[in-house]
Order: structure tokens, then C-alpha cells, then sequence
């Protein structure tokens, strides 16, 4: 069952790492695929989090920390796409 939860973590990591690499059309976030655990930083200034709550809905911690395993399929696109836009 763990290995399950840790397998699915690495699946949406790795998603959200290709989805940021096709919406900004560069590996500025390729490090994602190399963390590990449930939470990561995206490197986002407070500034940019503002945008991203302010204009596309979606909330992070302000030093741009987001919890992988609260993404799906979906809300990776969604996220990547937003966060191209506010770059």
C-alpha cells in the first residue's frame, strides 16, 4: 500500500514536471523529477504565487511550496498552464 502511495506521488511528480516543460517550453523546472517526498517548491517569487491566487484560483504557500499528492492528471495541466502565464 505504501509502495502504491509512493509510486503515484512519482507519477504526478514526474506529470507535473513534463506538463511545466511543455507550457514554458523549458527545463526550468526539470528538478522536480528529482525530489522526493509530498511537497515541493516550484522557485516562484511571493509575487508570482499572488498571481497565480489572484487570477487563475490556485493557492500555495508563499514561498511557491505545493503538495504533490494533493494534484491529479488534471490539475497538473492546469497548473503548468497557469504557471507559464505568470512567468
Amino acid at each position: 500500500e505504501v509502495q502504491d502511495i509512493r509510486s503515484s506521488i512519482t507519477y504526478l511528480r514526474l506529470g507535473l514536471r513534463d506538463a511545466l516543460k511543455r507550457a514554458t517550453n523549458s527545463d526550468r523546472f526539470a528538478f522536480l523529477g528529482e525530489h522526493k517526498g509530498m511537497f515541493s517548491r516550484l522557485g516562484l517569487t511571493k509575487g508570482q504565487v499572488d498571481l497565480l491566487r489572484k487570477d487563475h484560483a490556485i493557492y500555495m504557500v508563499g514561498d511557491s511550496r505545493i503538495n504533490i499528492a494533493g494534484l491529479n492528471e488534471k490539475s497538473v495541466n492546469v497548473l503548468a498552464n497557469a504557471v507559464a502565464k505568470i512567468l
